[in-house]
Order: C-alpha cells, then sequence, then structure tokens
C-alpha cells in the first residue's frame, strides 16, 4: 500500500486542471492547473490519472489544446512531470489533504464504494478500508514520493497524440526530458 499511496500522492500533487472548471476543490492549485492550463488560454483541460491492475499500473497525464499549442502543452507537461521528484512539505501536506478528503467523500457514494471494494478484491485478494488507505497516506513521506517518481520517470514514456501532431515534440527529446 506504501507504493500505491505514493503514487496516488504524486497523482494529487500533479491534479489536473480545465479551462471551463474553475470551482473550488477542483484542483486549481495543483501543479498541471497551474504550470501547464492557466499558462496558456490554447489548453483546454490537462490531468494526471493513475490507475492499478494486479501486476501492474498505470501513471499517466493527458491534456486537450489547440492544435498548434501542443507543443508548448507537452512541454509544460514534460516539466511538471519531471519536476515531480523534489516536493515540498506544504505541498506534500495539501496533497495528502486533498487525497483524503476525496477518499472520504467517494465512501459516501454506495456505486463508488462497491466499485472500490470490486476493484481490490480483485487486485489484491483482500479488503482495505479508506481508514487503512488514509494511515499509508499519513505515512508517506516527501522522500517517499520523491523516490516513487524517480522510479516512474526513469522508465521509458509511452507518448500518444491524435490529430494534427506537427508541434508535438519528437519521442527522444520527451523521453531526455523526463530524465533530466
Amino acid at each position: 500500500q506504501a507504493d500505491m499511496a505514493a503514487l496516488a500522492l504524486l497523482q494529487s500533487i500533479l491534479g489536473g486542471g480545465s479551462a471551463a472548471l474553475a470551482t473550488p476543490g477542483a484542483g486549481t492549485t495543483t501543479r498541471l492547473a497551474t504550470q501547464v492550463v492557466k499558462q496558456s488560454p490554447y489548453v483546454e483541460s490537462c490531468a494526471a490519472f493513475n490507475t492499478s491492475y494486479s501486476d501492474a499500473g498505470l501513471f499517466g497525464v493527458y491534456g486537450v489544446c489547440q492544435p498548434d499549442k501542443a507543443g508548448e502543452m507537452c512541454t509544460g507537461i514534460t516539466k511538471a512531470l519531471a519536476g515531480l521528484k523534489t516536493v515540498s512539505k506544504d505541498e506534500l501536506a495539501k496533497a495528502k489533504a486533498m487525497l483524503k478528503g476525496n477518499l472520504f467523500r467517494q465512501m459516501d457514494d454506495d456505486s463508488a464504494l462497491m466499485q472500490d471494494m470490486g476493484t481490490q478484491l480483485l487486485l489484491s485478494g483482500r479488503y482495505g478500508s479508506p481508514t487503512d488507505f488514509a494511515k499509508a497516506i499519513d505515512a508517506a513521506s516527501a522522500s517517499d514520493v520523491s523516490a516513487a517518481a524517480k522510479k516512474l520517470l526513469s522508465g521509458r514514456p509511452t507518448v500518444a497524440s491524435f490529430g494534427d501532431t506537427h508541434s508535438v515534440p519528437h519521442y527522444g527529446a520527451i523521453e531526455a526530458a523526463l530524465r533530466a
């Protein structure tokens, strides 16, 4: 659970944002919101995602923007990802509070609770309560989160783009920027 907590915290730190949605609690102070969405009127939305499977996982970022600004958006996303190697105590505390708040809020939704229980049983053969995961979140240190980011960024990234991709940086440039 420690690795899952660290990755969930990375997702919370990155967060996301939408040019059309800026309500309280919508992650408007997260890295992707401040470093990507708010930096360009051409970025419609950008967010981190994290999905766990029984033997692996998928962590990523998606973004939607005007085609001729895709390069700028990719550069911003790459910088935000590479910056995860360093996390301040304040940023970690905020991410922990946001993640635990979302975790407990979702448990008020019967459908979300059943999906969470089913997913956990399929992945691990057991169910851990939200309180158990909240303890794992609280136990995660800045060095745990930074170590998870370094491990995540040391692998080869998968890059996908759709539409007019002429301004999207070359794969090698993205890979090098993530390892810098």
